[in-house]
């Protein structure tokens, strides 16, 4: 069954021009970076201003909710892919000159290694919430997007609208949603927990440790080469650990690997990262935005 991206690009899919939609700073949009590029697929960047992007989207295209999106050819013939994962599975399906593919064949068995996959890395977007609370919570925003928003002033891109939604908007949005996602980071009178959140935050780092079975095993679920959930993962390292590659925004927790015992996922975040940068801007100067 063709989709209708296929329909319409039909057999000129491979000189088709892609772009993708970015934000500076989205761990969403890092996974997506990290895999076109580890990959070896060609695309121009767009970026819209802000943490919180739907009105600067809708401005593009009234459709678009969230970033990532990939917009397949230009003009009137433009169809867009949103979201990370809608976004690798039509690289796999659409651009045979890919290096590697980022999801295995599709199994409907539980057991099969598609499965396997799929199921880290819906795992992993729990750690996308983690995020969200080390940088927008009353424990950690002074320490990590306070400091940054100060000292910038915004995503410091030239592709970027300069400009941040105010903090006081953004942290009470990112708390509302908190409150469903992460209950467990609040105590009985709605405040947070920071005790109870980094307790619940490690068994979550604990888990992902628990993926590697061996101290040599390169890539979660022991696939030959990176999958999506590899790069779902590096992207929330980057955000933990590192600056998020050159977003330049500082480590939303730096040492929790080390406070949580996680030795091989260290280990594996040090390689990767090499192997892997992220690298927001790249392709970024004299790149129409438009």
């Amino acid at each position: 069954m063709t989709t209708p991206v296929q329909q319409t690009m039909g057999s000129g899919i491979q000189s088709t021009k892609l772009r993708i939609v970015s934000m500076m700073g989205s761990h969403y949009v890092g996974k997506v970076v990290l895999a076109l590029d580890a990959a070896g697929v060609n695309y121009d960047r767009a970026f819209i201003s802000g943490l919180y992007p739907p009105a600067e989207l809708k401005k593009r295209n009234k459709d678009y909710k969230t970033v990532p999106v990939l917009e397949v050819g230009r003009g009137k013939e433009m169809v867009p892919v949103m979201g990370s994962d809608n976004i690798l599975k039509w690289v796999d399906d659409n651009i045979p000159t890919a290096a590697f593919k980022f999801y295995p064949p599709y199994d409907a068995s539980p057991d099969s290694k598609y499965a396997e996959v799929k199921s880290a890395e819906s795992f992993l977007d729990r750690l996308g919430l983690w995020i969200i609370y080390y940088h927008w919570s009353d424990e950690g925003f002074d320490r990590t997007l306070g400091r940054f928003m100060c000292r910038n002033g915004a995503c410091c891109c030239c592709c970027c609208i300069k400009s941040l939604p105010p903090a006081k908007y953004g942290r009470t949005r990112f708390k509302t949603a908190l409150k469903s996602a992460l209950p467990e980071v609040f105590d009985v009178n709605g405040n947070y927990d920071a005790a109870a959140a980094t307790k619940a935050f490690f068994d979550d780092l604990r888990k992902v440790e628990a993926m590697f079975k061996s101290d040599g095993q390169l890539h979660l679920c022991d696939t030959p080469h990176p999958n999506a959930a590899d790069f779902m993962l590096l992207a929330c390292l980057n955000s933990f650990l590192g600056t998020l590659g050159d977003a330049g925004i500082p480590a939303a927790f730096p040492d929790c690997l080390h406070e949580a015992d996680c030795v091989r996922t260290w280990k594996y975040y040090e390689r990767m990262s090499k192997q892997y940068p992220l690298k927001f801007r790249l392709s970024c100067a004299g790149m129409c935005c438009r």
